[in-house]
Protein backbone atom coordinates (compact mmCIF):
# COMPACT_ATOMS: atom_id res chain seq x y z
CA UNK A 1 0.00 0.00 0.00
CA UNK A 2 1.43 3.36 -1.51
CA UNK A 3 1.58 6.00 1.45
CA UNK A 4 1.33 9.95 0.19
CA UNK A 5 3.06 12.47 2.21
CA UNK A 6 2.40 16.43 1.84
CA UNK A 7 5.29 18.21 0.70
CA UNK A 8 6.98 19.97 3.26
CA UNK A 9 7.07 23.59 1.25
CA UNK A 10 3.71 25.64 1.20
CA UNK A 11 3.01 26.97 -2.30
CA UNK A 12 1.08 30.29 -2.66
CA UNK A 13 -2.59 30.42 -3.87
CA UNK A 14 -2.93 31.84 -7.00
CA UNK A 15 -4.78 35.01 -5.28
CA UNK A 16 -1.34 35.85 -3.49
CA UNK A 17 0.37 35.43 -6.83
CA UNK A 18 -1.84 38.23 -8.13
CA UNK A 19 -1.39 40.40 -5.28
CA UNK A 20 2.22 39.74 -5.80
CA UNK A 21 2.47 40.71 -8.71
CA UNK A 22 0.65 43.51 -8.71
CA UNK A 23 2.87 44.93 -5.74
CA UNK A 24 6.13 44.59 -7.49
CA UNK A 25 4.55 46.32 -11.10
CA UNK A 26 3.61 49.20 -9.12
CA UNK A 27 6.78 49.43 -7.31
CA UNK A 28 8.51 49.82 -10.48
CA UNK A 29 6.08 51.97 -11.45
CA UNK A 30 6.63 54.29 -9.01
CA UNK A 31 10.88 54.20 -9.02
CA UNK A 32 9.92 55.46 -12.74
CA UNK A 33 7.21 58.23 -11.67
CA UNK A 34 9.96 59.79 -9.07
CA UNK A 35 12.56 59.25 -11.00
CA UNK A 36 10.69 61.38 -13.90
CA UNK A 37 9.83 64.06 -12.03
CA UNK A 38 13.22 64.53 -9.96
CA UNK A 39 14.53 64.70 -13.64
CA UNK A 40 11.81 67.24 -14.26
CA UNK A 41 12.92 69.36 -11.59
CA UNK A 42 16.00 69.50 -12.34
CA UNK A 43 15.16 70.54 -16.07
CA UNK A 44 13.18 73.19 -14.64
CA UNK A 45 15.83 74.58 -12.30
CA UNK A 46 18.49 75.03 -14.87
CA UNK A 47 16.17 76.34 -16.96
CA UNK A 48 15.00 78.72 -14.16
CA UNK A 49 18.62 79.43 -13.58
CA UNK A 50 19.76 79.70 -17.16
CA UNK A 51 16.60 82.39 -17.92
CA UNK A 52 17.93 84.65 -14.75
CA UNK A 53 20.89 84.84 -16.28
CA UNK A 54 19.71 85.79 -19.31
CA UNK A 55 17.51 88.39 -17.20
CA UNK A 56 20.57 89.94 -14.76
CA UNK A 57 22.38 90.16 -17.90
CA UNK A 58 20.33 92.20 -20.51
CA UNK A 59 19.94 96.22 -21.37
CA UNK A 60 18.89 98.46 -18.28
CA UNK A 61 15.97 99.62 -20.55
CA UNK A 62 14.93 96.59 -21.56
CA UNK A 63 13.45 95.03 -18.09
CA UNK A 64 10.20 94.14 -19.04
CA UNK A 65 11.37 91.79 -21.80
CA UNK A 66 14.39 90.42 -23.02
CA UNK A 67 15.58 88.89 -25.98
CA UNK A 68 15.15 84.98 -25.26
CA UNK A 69 14.94 81.37 -27.63
CA UNK A 70 11.15 82.28 -28.32
CA UNK A 71 12.22 85.86 -29.74
CA UNK A 72 14.57 83.89 -31.82
CA UNK A 73 12.16 81.66 -33.35
CA UNK A 74 9.70 84.60 -33.95
CA UNK A 75 9.29 84.41 -37.58
CA UNK A 76 9.71 87.66 -40.28
CA UNK A 77 7.29 87.83 -42.78
CA UNK A 78 7.89 90.24 -46.29
CA UNK A 79 5.00 91.67 -47.44
CA UNK A 80 4.81 93.74 -50.80
CA UNK A 81 2.05 94.29 -53.80
CA UNK A 82 3.33 93.57 -57.38
CA UNK A 83 0.50 94.08 -60.22
CA UNK A 84 -0.54 90.99 -62.28
CA UNK A 85 0.52 90.71 -65.95
CA UNK A 86 -1.06 88.45 -68.50
CA UNK A 87 1.10 86.17 -71.17
CA UNK A 88 0.99 89.23 -73.96
CA UNK A 89 1.61 92.05 -71.77
CA UNK A 90 4.76 94.03 -72.68
CA UNK A 91 7.43 93.49 -70.17
CA UNK A 92 8.05 97.02 -68.43
CA UNK A 93 11.51 97.15 -67.43
CA UNK A 94 11.05 97.78 -64.56
CA UNK A 95 9.22 94.67 -63.52
CA UNK A 96 12.74 92.97 -64.49
CA UNK A 97 13.93 94.63 -61.58
CA UNK A 98 11.27 94.37 -59.48
CA UNK A 99 11.49 90.30 -59.77
CA UNK A 100 15.22 90.71 -59.07
CA UNK A 101 13.86 92.24 -55.91
CA UNK A 102 11.71 90.03 -54.77
CA UNK A 103 14.05 86.70 -56.04
CA UNK A 104 16.76 88.78 -53.25
CA UNK A 105 14.64 88.83 -50.80
CA UNK A 106 13.25 85.22 -51.34
CA UNK A 107 16.93 84.01 -50.75
CA UNK A 108 17.51 86.13 -48.19
CA UNK A 109 17.89 83.64 -45.19
CA UNK A 110 16.52 86.02 -42.81
CA UNK A 111 13.25 86.46 -44.15
CA UNK A 112 11.01 83.48 -43.20
CA UNK A 113 8.22 84.09 -45.43
CA UNK A 114 7.54 86.34 -48.66
CA UNK A 115 4.09 87.19 -49.55
CA UNK A 116 2.96 89.10 -53.01
CA UNK A 117 -0.48 90.25 -53.09
CA UNK A 118 -0.88 90.50 -56.60
CA UNK A 119 -3.31 93.17 -57.42
CA UNK A 120 -5.21 93.03 -61.26
CA UNK A 121 -5.72 89.28 -61.21
CA UNK A 122 -8.47 88.18 -64.03
CA UNK A 123 -8.35 84.68 -63.25
CA UNK A 124 -11.57 84.79 -62.29
CA UNK A 125 -13.26 86.85 -64.84
CA UNK A 126 -15.56 85.40 -67.49
CA UNK A 127 -15.47 88.32 -69.75
CA UNK A 128 -11.48 87.97 -70.40
CA UNK A 129 -10.29 84.94 -72.57
CA UNK A 130 -8.11 82.04 -71.02
CA UNK A 131 -5.42 83.28 -72.87
CA UNK A 132 -5.12 86.86 -71.21
CA UNK A 133 -5.74 86.08 -67.76
CA UNK A 134 -3.84 86.33 -64.78
CA UNK A 135 -3.26 85.43 -61.72
CA UNK A 136 -0.91 84.44 -58.84
CA UNK A 137 -0.66 80.55 -60.96
CA UNK A 138 1.05 83.11 -63.72
CA UNK A 139 3.17 84.61 -61.00
CA UNK A 140 4.94 81.12 -59.55
CA UNK A 141 5.63 80.21 -62.93
CA UNK A 142 7.25 83.24 -63.75
CA UNK A 143 9.58 83.41 -60.86
CA UNK A 144 10.67 79.87 -61.10
CA UNK A 145 11.58 80.59 -64.46
CA UNK A 146 13.68 83.89 -63.46
CA UNK A 147 14.81 81.30 -60.63
CA UNK A 148 16.15 79.37 -62.91
CA UNK A 149 18.08 81.70 -65.34
CA UNK A 150 19.54 83.10 -61.96
CA UNK A 151 21.07 79.64 -61.08
CA UNK A 152 22.03 79.29 -64.89
CA UNK A 153 23.71 83.02 -64.84
CA UNK A 154 25.19 83.25 -61.70
CA UNK A 155 27.65 82.03 -59.57
CA UNK A 156 25.72 81.47 -55.82
CA UNK A 157 23.71 78.29 -56.81
CA UNK A 158 23.69 76.69 -52.83
CA UNK A 159 20.25 76.45 -52.26
CA UNK A 160 20.91 74.64 -49.31
CA UNK A 161 18.55 72.08 -50.72
CA UNK A 162 15.33 74.00 -49.83
CA UNK A 163 13.32 75.13 -53.14
CA UNK A 164 13.64 78.71 -52.90
CA UNK A 165 9.60 79.40 -53.86
CA UNK A 166 8.35 77.18 -51.33
CA UNK A 167 9.02 80.51 -49.22
CA UNK A 168 6.37 82.32 -51.42
CA UNK A 169 2.49 83.29 -50.97
CA UNK A 170 1.11 84.72 -53.53
CA UNK A 171 -2.21 86.60 -52.90
CA UNK A 172 -4.68 86.95 -56.07
CA UNK A 173 -6.56 90.73 -55.54
CA UNK A 174 -8.69 91.30 -57.93
CA UNK A 175 -9.70 94.96 -56.48
CA UNK A 176 -6.88 97.11 -58.44
CA UNK A 177 -4.04 98.04 -56.23
CA UNK A 178 -4.30 98.09 -52.67
CA UNK A 179 -4.59 101.40 -50.33
CA UNK A 180 -2.01 101.89 -47.91
CA UNK A 181 -4.79 101.00 -45.21
CA UNK A 182 -5.57 98.16 -47.09
CA UNK A 183 -1.67 96.88 -47.65
CA UNK A 184 -1.44 97.18 -43.76
CA UNK A 185 -4.70 95.01 -43.17
CA UNK A 186 -3.18 92.51 -45.43
CA UNK A 187 0.08 92.44 -43.65
CA UNK A 188 -2.25 91.62 -40.48
CA UNK A 189 -4.07 88.99 -42.29
CA UNK A 190 -3.79 84.88 -41.53
CA UNK A 191 -1.66 84.36 -45.28
CA UNK A 192 1.09 86.17 -43.36
CA UNK A 193 2.23 84.09 -40.85
CA UNK A 194 5.22 86.18 -39.49
CA UNK A 195 4.93 87.35 -36.30
CA UNK A 196 7.27 90.58 -37.46
CA UNK A 197 6.17 91.99 -40.87
CA UNK A 198 8.49 94.02 -43.22
CA UNK A 199 6.45 95.64 -45.56
CA UNK A 200 7.89 97.63 -48.23
CA UNK A 201 7.42 98.75 -52.37
CA UNK A 202 8.47 95.50 -54.26
CA UNK A 203 11.42 96.88 -55.77
CA UNK A 204 13.71 97.09 -52.73
CA UNK A 205 16.28 94.28 -51.41
CA UNK A 206 17.84 93.49 -48.44
CA UNK A 207 21.02 92.47 -47.14
CA UNK A 208 21.82 90.42 -44.18
CA UNK A 209 21.41 93.38 -42.06
CA UNK A 210 17.69 92.34 -41.69
CA UNK A 211 18.71 89.76 -39.52
CA UNK A 212 18.03 92.80 -36.66
CA UNK A 213 14.10 92.55 -37.23
CA UNK A 214 13.72 89.97 -35.97
CA UNK A 215 15.03 91.59 -32.19
CA UNK A 216 12.88 94.50 -33.04
CA UNK A 217 11.09 95.31 -30.00
CA UNK A 218 7.35 94.99 -29.59
CA UNK A 219 6.88 98.97 -29.00
CA UNK A 220 8.60 100.57 -31.74
CA UNK A 221 7.68 100.73 -35.36
CA UNK A 222 10.85 101.17 -37.49
CA UNK A 223 10.57 103.07 -41.22
CA UNK A 224 13.59 102.33 -43.33
CA UNK A 225 14.68 104.96 -45.86
CA UNK A 226 17.07 103.18 -48.97
CA UNK A 227 20.74 103.82 -49.77
CA UNK A 228 19.71 103.85 -53.14
CA UNK A 229 21.95 101.45 -55.60
CA UNK A 230 25.43 101.65 -56.47
CA UNK A 231 28.52 99.07 -57.40
CA UNK A 232 30.49 100.60 -54.56
CA UNK A 233 27.67 100.06 -51.67
CA UNK A 234 25.25 97.77 -52.64
CA UNK A 235 26.79 94.24 -51.09
CA UNK A 236 27.77 91.47 -54.14
CA UNK A 237 25.18 88.99 -52.60
CA UNK A 238 22.12 92.15 -53.24
CA UNK A 239 23.46 93.12 -56.49
CA UNK A 240 24.50 89.53 -57.87
CA UNK A 241 20.38 89.28 -58.88
CA UNK A 242 20.21 92.85 -60.62
CA UNK A 243 23.37 91.87 -62.35
CA UNK A 244 21.88 87.93 -63.32
CA UNK A 245 18.07 88.86 -63.87
CA UNK A 246 17.68 92.85 -65.16
CA UNK A 247 21.96 93.10 -66.30
CA UNK A 248 24.65 95.56 -66.30
CA UNK A 249 24.06 98.08 -68.56
CA UNK A 250 24.17 100.52 -65.75
CA UNK A 251 27.62 100.37 -65.61
CA UNK A 252 28.27 101.89 -68.41
CA UNK A 253 26.61 105.51 -67.44
CA UNK A 254 28.23 105.13 -63.85
CA UNK A 255 30.84 107.88 -65.03
CA UNK A 256 27.95 110.37 -67.23
CA UNK A 257 27.45 113.03 -64.33
CA UNK A 258 24.24 114.72 -66.33
CA UNK A 259 22.77 110.42 -66.45
CA UNK A 260 23.44 110.11 -63.14
CA UNK A 261 21.88 113.09 -61.75
CA UNK A 262 18.35 112.47 -63.89
CA UNK A 263 18.42 109.15 -62.82
CA UNK A 264 19.16 109.54 -58.57
CA UNK A 265 19.25 106.11 -58.38
CA UNK A 266 22.44 106.28 -56.51
CA UNK A 267 21.48 108.41 -54.03
CA UNK A 268 21.75 107.42 -50.75
CA UNK A 269 18.49 108.78 -49.01
CA UNK A 270 19.90 107.51 -45.18
CA UNK A 271 22.19 110.00 -45.94
CA UNK A 272 20.57 113.40 -47.17
CA UNK A 273 16.82 112.65 -46.19
CA UNK A 274 15.66 110.76 -42.90
CA UNK A 275 12.83 111.75 -43.75
CA UNK A 276 11.56 109.56 -47.16
CA UNK A 277 11.43 105.91 -46.64
CA UNK A 278 10.31 102.75 -48.37
CA UNK A 279 9.75 100.12 -45.79
CA UNK A 280 8.00 99.64 -42.52
CA UNK A 281 8.98 97.08 -39.54
CA UNK A 282 6.13 96.07 -36.95
CA UNK A 283 5.01 93.51 -35.22
CA UNK A 284 1.36 92.28 -35.89
CA UNK A 285 0.18 92.31 -32.34
CA UNK A 286 1.00 95.66 -32.26
CA UNK A 287 -1.41 97.40 -34.56
CA UNK A 288 -3.53 94.33 -34.25
CA UNK A 289 -7.44 95.75 -34.13
CA UNK A 290 -5.82 99.57 -33.89
CA UNK A 291 -6.31 100.79 -37.53
CA UNK A 292 -8.57 102.82 -38.31
CA UNK A 293 -9.75 103.57 -42.20
CA UNK A 294 -10.64 107.34 -41.58
CA UNK A 295 -6.80 107.93 -40.54
CA UNK A 296 -5.91 106.44 -44.14
CA UNK A 297 -7.35 109.26 -45.86
CA UNK A 298 -6.27 112.90 -47.46
CA UNK A 299 -7.58 116.14 -49.25
CA UNK A 300 -8.28 115.66 -52.72
CA UNK A 301 -7.20 118.29 -55.36
CA UNK A 302 -10.51 118.41 -56.93
CA UNK A 303 -13.20 118.95 -53.69
CA UNK A 304 -11.12 119.15 -51.05
CA UNK A 305 -12.75 115.92 -49.86
CA UNK A 306 -10.44 112.90 -47.77
CA UNK A 307 -9.37 110.29 -50.56
CA UNK A 308 -7.47 106.83 -49.98
CA UNK A 309 -3.83 106.92 -51.00
CA UNK A 310 -1.31 104.58 -52.25
CA UNK A 311 2.33 103.49 -51.33
CA UNK A 312 3.75 105.24 -54.36
CA UNK A 313 2.29 108.23 -54.42
CA UNK A 314 4.13 111.30 -53.00
CA UNK A 315 4.29 112.03 -49.99
CA UNK A 316 1.89 108.87 -49.24
CA UNK A 317 5.20 107.80 -46.73
CA UNK A 318 4.08 110.52 -44.63
CA UNK A 319 0.39 110.43 -44.73
CA UNK A 320 0.90 107.04 -43.44
CA UNK A 321 3.27 107.45 -40.05
CA UNK A 322 0.42 110.42 -39.60
CA UNK A 323 -1.97 107.74 -39.82
CA UNK A 324 0.19 105.08 -37.50
CA UNK A 325 0.88 107.44 -35.15
CA UNK A 326 -3.13 108.10 -34.26
CA UNK A 327 -4.24 104.48 -34.90
CA UNK A 328 -1.44 102.61 -32.71
CA UNK A 329 0.08 102.66 -29.21
CA UNK A 330 3.67 102.60 -30.55
CA UNK A 331 6.13 103.92 -27.82
CA UNK A 332 8.51 105.59 -30.68
CA UNK A 333 9.23 106.16 -34.48
CA UNK A 334 12.49 106.16 -35.74
CA UNK A 335 14.11 105.60 -39.29
CA UNK A 336 16.77 103.07 -38.76
CA UNK A 337 18.16 103.04 -42.46
CA UNK A 338 21.66 103.06 -40.99
CA UNK A 339 20.93 99.77 -39.11
CA UNK A 340 19.43 98.15 -41.61
CA UNK A 341 20.05 98.65 -45.19
CA UNK A 342 17.35 98.52 -48.14
CA UNK A 343 18.67 98.43 -51.52
CA UNK A 344 16.57 100.43 -54.34
CA UNK A 345 16.23 98.19 -57.58
CA UNK A 346 15.03 101.37 -59.74
CA UNK A 347 17.69 102.22 -62.05
CA UNK A 348 14.94 103.11 -64.86
CA UNK A 349 12.99 105.72 -65.34
CA UNK A 350 10.39 107.03 -61.99
CA UNK A 351 6.86 106.83 -62.03
CA UNK A 352 4.33 107.51 -59.48
CA UNK A 353 0.33 106.68 -59.05
CA UNK A 354 -1.11 108.40 -61.45
CA UNK A 355 -4.54 109.22 -59.48
CA UNK A 356 -3.90 112.95 -59.57
CA UNK A 357 -5.72 113.44 -56.48
CA UNK A 358 -3.42 114.33 -54.35
CA UNK A 359 -3.03 117.80 -53.36
CA UNK A 360 0.68 117.42 -52.65
CA UNK A 361 1.86 116.99 -55.99
CA UNK A 362 0.66 119.60 -58.66
CA UNK A 363 1.73 119.23 -62.02
CA UNK A 364 4.02 116.29 -61.37
CA UNK A 365 6.05 118.94 -59.17
CA UNK A 366 5.67 117.98 -55.59
CA UNK A 367 4.93 120.34 -53.24
CA UNK A 368 5.56 120.63 -49.04
CA UNK A 369 3.53 118.54 -46.75
CA UNK A 370 0.81 120.39 -44.54
CA UNK A 371 -0.28 119.74 -41.18
CA UNK A 372 -0.92 117.13 -39.89
CA UNK A 373 0.33 115.20 -42.13
CA UNK A 374 4.10 116.70 -41.84
CA UNK A 375 5.05 120.54 -41.10
CA UNK A 376 6.49 123.30 -42.61
CA UNK A 377 7.77 123.26 -45.86
CA UNK A 378 11.49 123.49 -44.66
CA UNK A 379 12.04 120.70 -42.35
CA UNK A 380 14.37 120.68 -39.15
CA UNK A 381 17.98 119.97 -39.83
CA UNK A 382 19.00 116.74 -39.14
CA UNK A 383 21.02 117.40 -35.71
CA UNK A 384 18.55 119.59 -34.09
CA UNK A 385 15.11 117.56 -34.74
CA UNK A 386 12.76 118.34 -32.44
CA UNK A 387 11.28 114.53 -30.38
CA UNK A 388 7.87 115.60 -31.46
CA UNK A 389 8.31 115.20 -35.56
CA UNK A 390 8.46 111.36 -36.00
CA UNK A 391 10.11 109.74 -37.58
CA UNK A 392 13.54 110.61 -35.94
CA UNK A 393 16.90 110.05 -37.54
CA UNK A 394 19.28 107.37 -37.86
CA UNK A 395 21.49 107.18 -35.02
CA UNK A 396 18.09 108.03 -32.14
CA UNK A 397 17.78 104.33 -31.93
CA UNK A 398 20.85 104.42 -29.66
CA UNK A 399 19.90 107.16 -28.15
CA UNK A 400 16.76 106.40 -27.25
CA UNK A 401 17.56 102.98 -25.32
CA UNK A 402 17.23 101.02 -28.58
CA UNK A 403 15.22 99.63 -30.59
CA UNK A 404 16.33 96.30 -30.75
CA UNK A 405 16.89 93.90 -28.13
CA UNK A 406 19.96 92.78 -27.14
Amino acid sequence: MMLHHRSSSIQPSPRRKVILSLFVIGFFLGVTFFSHQLENNIDHQLLDTRNNALRSSSSPWSSTHNFDDADAFKKVSYVTSFWAKTPQTKIHPHRREIEAALLANIYNPHIDQVVVFLDGVTSGDDNVEEEFKSSCVHFYQDMAEINRQFLQRSASSNTHGVDPMSKVTCVNVITGQPTYHQMFLNALSNVVTGDIVIMANADMAFDDSISKARKLKEDVLLVLGTRGFSMDATPASSRQFYDAIVGTEYMNNVNDKSERHKKDWDVDQCKVNPWSWDTWIFHKEAIQGQLQEEHFQRPSITSNEMTSFYMNENGAENAALWAMEQSSNFATTYNACDEIQTWSFHLTFRTHHSQGKSVWSKNGDRVYIPKPWGGTKKRPVFNGVRKDSPPYPPKWCERENGCFFD
